[in-house]
């Protein structure tokens, strides 16, 4: 049974209880206008002010975006990256620049805290007591646990020194106690953890943090590295896994009739998320608002969602009931699209549901094709990809898509992206297990961050670092 969990967003606090069985046929209709502008004045707002990226496409967020735009992927052989095992394994490693990393997610914090200003010289423009730390990482650092193990295997428990003394550092907190110490922030520290969903829950955690008062400012996200031959063995016995011809970079195909499944990739994202007031008074345009969202379960399998659509449709319908948003201002969606048979099409359904004859207006998006499945980081670098498609007005394409599934019937924006209107954007996670996530973004109302014209060079289909 799905049990949608309204949090993060506008308004008074849950009342908990599953719903009744028709309740959780349909999507529950949107409140009146004067409610809407009733909620939105109470609740203080929250921006993202700031983006920490990095993917196989780049090592920061300018480098990532470039390529999503052009439609370049960063699917390749793992070979070289592992070793010994016969070139059996593909994915979307992160890019070389920083793909090893001495703390998970280092990178991205630094990027996010540089992009929103938040120290002069070294002195906080903030206060520290009022600052949080929402970082997940879905599994621990998984790769510094393997390369222990690898150390432990051949020289025994005196070679572990030799990866690092600190065990702490494979904890799923490392990321969020990183950033803290690092930066010296005092305010709640938490790692959640929600298997593929983990990122886009730190970011609606963070928000909801945000707005019931506990602090000013959060950086929020997640992070992952899990391109070890562990991670691959387990998701090909669940079959989950794309495959692999001649070209690696035909494999992961969302929405494609032909879609056989995902390739696991690396990197995470980190946003600074604050108080709209707070980024004013600091003199920080945003990219995009945070209106909020509904976080839901709905597991009919390990690896597969309830058939029945009308479940994940109904937390979508909540998550804009909660925004104040109706169906008819939706532009654009970001979809989880891991080209899996029975998953993508069930989105589709449920944005349909939920969104009606408007659905077909709607573009959408879906990025596994050209950054991989970052698992545990995925929502949160998704997010970050939405905010900038709002930042600048552009749609990024779905590659692959060259031969849409019937049931798979709304607009994918095939190969190529495109520019359009995005005043409000959803964002979705589905974690294996059940763990579901909804977001609802949308462009600042006053002065925003500007928006950057596309690079004026021919697009490449790959990357290769």
């Amino acid at each position: 049974m799905s049990t949608p969990t309204r949090c993060c967003s506008p308004g008074s606090a849950s009342t908990p209880g599953r719903p009744t069985p028709a309740e959780d046929s349909r999507p529950r209709p949107p409140r009146s206008p004067s409610m809407i502008e009733s909620s939105r004045s109470r609740t203080p707002r929250v921006v993202v002010t700031g983006i920490g990226l990095r993917t196989g496409l780049g090592p920061d967020a300018v480098s990532t975006w470039e390529g999503l735009r052009a439609g370049r992927s960063a699917a390749r052989s793992l070979s070289s990256i592992l070793p010994g095992h016969g070139g059996r394994w593909h994915g979307y490693p992160a890019h070389p620049a920083n793909r090893r990393q001495t703390t998970p997610g280092e990178n991205e914090v630094s990027e996010a805290v540089r992009d929103a200003r938040l120290f002069e010289g070294e002195r906080p423009n903030f206060d520290p007591d009022r600052a949080a730390t929402v970082i997940g990482l879905s599994k621990g650092d998984i790769g510094r646990l393997a390369r222990a193990h690898r150390h432990l295997h051949h020289g025994g428990p005196a070679a572990l020194d030799a990866v690092d003394p600190d065990w702490t550092r494979c904890w799923p907190d490392a990321g969020a106690r990183s950033a803290f110490e690092s930066l010296g922030l005092r305010g709640p520290s938490i790692a959640p953890v929600a298997a593929c969903a983990t990122g886009l829950m730190a970011v609606l955690r963070a928000a909801e943090l945000i707005r019931i008062g506990t602090c000013d400012l959060a950086l929020a996200g997640a992070t992952e590295s899990s391109i070890e031959p562990l991670v691959l063995g387990a998701f090909a016995r669940m079959r989950v896994l794309a495959r692999v011809g001649e070209d690696p970079i035909a494999a992961v195909r969302p929405w494609d009739r032909a879609r056989s499944g995902f390739l696991v990739g690396e990197g995470g994202a980190v946003l600074v998320l604050e108080r709209e007031e707070h980024a004013r008074h600091r003199g920080v345009l945003p990219y995009a608002e945070v209106l909020g969202g509904a976080l839901g379960s709905g597991a009919g399998h390990e690896t597969r969602l309830d058939p029945d659509p009308g479940r994940f449709a109904m937390l979508i319908a909540e998550a804009m009931t909660r925004c104040g948003v109706v169906p008819d201002e939706v532009d654009h969606v970001n979809v989880h699209g891991t080209a899996t048979r029975d998953n993508d099409p069930l989105e589709c359904r449920a944005i349909r549901r939920a969104l009606g004859s408007h659905a077909d207006g709607v573009s959408c998006s879906a990025n596994k094709a050209q950054i991989g499945h970052l698992l545990g980081g995925s929502g949160a670098v998704e997010l970050a990809i939405t905010c900038l498609a709002i930042r600048d007005q552009f749609v990024p394409p779905t590659l692959n898509l060259t031969d849409p599934d019937p049931a798979c019937d709304l607009d994918g924006t095939p190969g190529v992206g495109r520019y359009r209107p995005i005043g409000t954007a959803l964002k979705f996670s589905i974690g294996f297990g059940g763990h579901l996530g909804v977001a609802v973004l949308r462009r600042p109302d006053g002065p925003r961050r500007p928006s950057v014209p596309m690079p004026p060079r021919p697009p490449r289909r790959s990357e290769s670092p």
